[in-house]
């Protein structure tokens, strides 16, 4: 049940938060003309054993963190925030919980990577039409700063539900028009819709830092199995295991399980690649996004990459187009790598499909020479970085001895 409105305030803001912190700060104060700010905190129970030996603390008990951020942005806007946390049972809940602890009369609900082109005018003007939600043009960026669509031919961005009027539009209503994924809902009818979009934003789908990465992958994959019914299990699931018999610090566990999947670095298998054209992308979001990612593009394409990984855990990375591949373990093992070429406007890709395989057997530190180019490989679009999968086994001994003393082997890559 939502609380009853409070006279005179026009808009209140809830923001979906656990542990992103990446762009929190300048999510908050791109409202500053709010009358509140909800900060809707905590984790789901599903992903609680997961999650929590990453984060390193009690999942049970407030950040102590985000509340010293949040008390000190309040504090620097003037504008009221509000700090709940609570360990929720699935996001049907959060989000309930969310929305009625709102008392504005306008209710934006927004996540902690979306930055809205908006303004308080835009929100009276939606206030005094007689529609009851209303949606944003959300664009999608990754690592490459390239959109992502899911097929040929999308648009390059998609109308997001965020907005609605309180007094018309429940909590348990609410949640039919949200993009969710593994909730159940209805329909949400059409006709309540603003004609258009309320303003443009941009959604930093994979931008992240290592740590960020971690906790919205992990978060994935728990859902993931969760919706279909499965223990945990797969890349992810393997990393953790390896990570709870040892004193790994936090630091090398984020950087690795940030590499764990190849949606770890902004690619879902499938999809394709397009870069916009003059006048397809607003100069205000295209600005706007590359000011936020720039510091956060931790994968973005290199020439030289380095970096820790786990015996027989793929990790993935990016480099930039070229013909050969120079690669340094420091540890002698098996080893695997599959490349695959990140074409512009071409068919989706995949790792399982048309990507070339490598295996060798190598001494430590000993340099592999590797050629990019598949050679039945015909081009059909501007190759703007490959996506590697590189996996090590080493024999069981050595692996003991890793996690004995909570350490992992290291690896280097150069393109030429």
């Amino acid at each position: 049940m939502s609380v009853e409105p409070t006279e005179g305030m026009l808009c209140s803001v809830v923001v979906q938060f656990f542990e992103d912190f990446d762009f929190i700060e300048e999510v908050l104060r791109q409202f500053s003309w709010v009358d509140e700010i909800l900060i809707n905190d905590g984790p789901f129970a599903y992903a609680v054993e997961l999650l929590g030996p990453v984060i390193g603390r009690d999942l049970g008990e407030p950040s102590r963190r985000a509340r010293d951020v949040f008390s000190r942005l309040s504090a620097e806007m003037g504008v009221p925030i509000h700090y709940f946390y609570h360990q929720f049972e699935d996001e049907r809940e959060k989000r309930l919980f969310g929305y009625g602890k709102a008392r504005g009369e306008v209710v934006l609900s927004v996540d902690a990577d979306e930055l809205l082109l908006l303004n308080r005018e835009m929100v009276e003007a939606f206030a005094a039409s007689s529609a009851l939600a209303a949606s944003f043009n959300c664009y999608n960026f990754t690592y490459l700063n390239l959109l992502l669509i899911s097929h040929p031919g999308a648009a390059l961005s998609s109308p997001k539900p965020f907005a609605f009027r309180r007094e018309a539009i429940s909590p348990e209503e609410h949640i039919n028009y949200l993009w969710l994924v593994g909730v159940e809902q209805q329909a949400a009818s059409a006709e309540h819709f603003l004609a258009g979009t309320l303003c443009d934003g941009i959604h930093l789908t994979t931008i992240r830092s290592s740590y960020g990465a971690s906790i919205k992958y992990g978060f994935y994959n728990c859902l993931y199995f969760k919706t279909a019914g499965k223990p945990l299990e797969g890349v992810y699931a393997e990393a953790l295991n390896f990570f709870r018999q040892s004193l790994y610090p936090i630091e090398l566990r984020t950087e690795v399980l940030a590499r764990a999947m190849p949606d770890a670095i902004g690619f879902p298998m499938g999809h394709v690649l397009h870069r916009p054209q003059p006048g397809e992308l607003p100069a205000a979001v295209a600005s706007r996004q590359e000011d936020l990612s720039r510091a956060f593009n931790r994968n973005r394409v290199k020439r030289r990459i380095s970096g820790s990984l786990l015996p027989s855990v793929p990790t993935y990375l990016l480099c930039e187009p070229g013909t050969d591949l120079q690669v340094a373990l420091s540890v002698s093992g098996s080893a695997r790598l599959k490349v695959v070429p990140l074409r512009l406007d071409a068919a989706p890709f995949s790792l399982e499909q048309g990507a070339a395989e490598h295996t060798w057997v190598g001494e430590a530190l000993t340099v592999k020479e590797l050629n990019l180019e598949a050679p039945d490989e015909e081009p059909s679009g501007d190759v703007v970085a490959y996506l590697l999968e590189l996996t090590l086994w080493i024999a069981p001994e050595e692996k003991e001895r890793f996690r004995a003393s909570s350490l992992a082997p290291t690896f280097s890559l150069s393109v030429s």
